[in-house]
């Protein structure tokens, strides 16, 4: 979705708020130029949290710490990571957490030098993590193969959607603080892959912010960005929206037209200059009912990513080199 959404954003993105009369008198522009030069290397101390909501179920929450190291590389950078650590509701049993965080360390992320997502590599050091899990749960070989192959593109598949919405999408870009934009795409119902439908996005810097909680100059910019499906092809995908929001030995649910919703929203705040990001809120709900009122039913997942960038070592001086000692003294030759 989003590398389509980017080749638009960047030929001719239409914004909403600019329908205003012809005589109208044009305001001040705060125009942001978006622009990617992270430096190389750099190193980023990460906390990751993901809260999932599912209908009559109690949150599940998971952390993860990490640090993201990008290095220079051929034709990019090289971003990987290292000192992992998890908690909470794990994404592979207990007794694999220590093979599976090795495995995840891995994989390395490449990038070109414009900034585009250019593919993993180590991406196979999962597998026999994956395979394990697989094979603990008894599933039949084949069934397993396919299993295996498919988590390992929803891998790829993830890595680049992280990347282009915190990086990739924006990068060249030149939009106004308050302004909005809009455009139209195709991509995933939310919490229903696989299946595509029309959406409509709408996406802009909303204002300026400190880069972080110790200072004071807005040298960063909040970013959104907020897709919704077409209302017909929400409609058409209901039956397996509202299966999902279905308690658990309750009766399915059913919503009339209108009633049931969907959403993707990325919240993001960024450094214009070098689009190193420091806080990415990416959330995606389905919800039956809502407005004023609460939800008849509602599931969220949301994830959120904090960054703190440590500063470059200083360059060690230049060592002086030792004068060699004098050479001893050896006796004349007899004459």
């Amino acid at each position: 979705m989003l590398r389509a959404l980017a080749a638009l954003l960047l030929a001719a993105a239409l914004p909403a708020a600019a329908q205003q009369p012809p005589d109208a008198p044009a305001p001040a522009a705060d125009v942001v130029p978006l622009r990617f030069a992270w430096p190389a290397p750099a190193r980023a101390k990460v906390t990751y949290r993901r809260t999932r909501i599912r209908a009559g179920q109690p949150p599940g929450t998971f952390t993860a710490r990490y640090e993201t190291v990008a290095e220079p590389a051929e034709g990019g950078l090289r971003v990987a990571t290292r000192g992992t650590s998890w908690r909470g509701d794990l994404p592979f049993p207990p007794a694999l957490s220590r093979e599976a965080i090795r495995a995840t360390e891995e994989v390395v992320q490449r990038v070109r030098r414009q900034g585009e997502f250019a593919g993993l590599e180590g991406v196979e050091a999962l597998r026999p993590v994956l395979a394990r899990v697989l094979e603990d749960a008894r599933v039949p070989p084949e069934q397993a193969e396919r299993a295996l192959t498919l988590a390992l593109a929803a891998t790829r598949a993830e890595a680049e959607e992280l990347w282009n919405l915190t990086v990739g999408f924006w990068t060249g870009a030149d939009l106004k603080v308050g302004q909005t934009y809009e455009l139209q795409t195709e991509a995933e119902l939310p919490l229903l892959p696989g299946v595509r439908a029309p959406q409509a996005v709408q996406f802009g810097v909303r204002r300026r912010v400190p880069c972080g909680a110790a200072e004071r100059a807005a040298r960063c910019v909040e970013v959104v960005l907020r897709s919704t499906p077409d209302r017909a092809a929400l409609e058409r995908a209901a039956p397996a929206l509202l299966a999902r929001l279905t308690v658990p030995g309750e009766d399915p649910l059913e919503a009339a037209p209108g009633e049931l919703s969907a959403e993707r929203t990325l919240v993001l705040v960024t450094d214009p200059a070098t689009l190193l990001p420091r806080r990415v809120v990416w959330t995606k709900a389905a919800r039956v009912g809502g407005g004023e009122a609460p939800p008849e039913a509602e599931e969220v997942d949301r994830s959120e990513w904090d960054y703190r960038w440590l500063p470059a070592p200083a360059p060690r001086p230049p060592q002086r080199r030792r004068a060699p000692p004098p050479a001893a003294l050896s006796p004349s030759p007899p004459a």
